[in-house]
């Protein structure tokens, strides 16, 4: 069984969704649906706090590439922080280091947007 949670809360000027689990084909979803009722609400600025992933598969890189090229369109942007050894892993060897903005924590992540 491959659970993920996904907690979300306000922190000026970002949104930051808190995931923790694995985000795999099976539940990849429900992090697309969180990422899309932000970026609704008017979150230009998301911060995915990722410290407690443990794995992910091309189908969560598929929904956050789709939600960073939906909210860049509207001039924000999607940053991430606290990516485990090998989910940075996945994410050097797919190039999406150079696509997103990877941070070691989320106060880091916070900063760069109040910048």
């Amino acid at each position: 069984m491959n659970i993920m949670e996904i907690n979300r809360k306000k922190s000026e000027p970002a949104e930051i969704i808190m995931v923790k689990g694995r985000i795999d084909a099976q539940n990849s979803s429900i992090l697309d649906e969180n990422l899309k009722e932000a970026i609704k609400s008017g979150s230009g600025k998301i911060i995915i706090n990722m410290n407690e992933v443990d794995y992910i598969s091309s189908s969560g890189l598929r929904v956050m590439l789709s939600a960073l090229k939906t909210v860049r369109l509207s001039g924000g942007d999607i940053k991430l922080s606290g990516l485990k050894p090998f989910v940075m892993d996945v994410f050097v060897v797919s190039g999406f280091n150079s696509i997103f903005d990877i941070h070691g924590s989320e106060n880091e992540a916070l900063s760069d947007f109040i910048k």
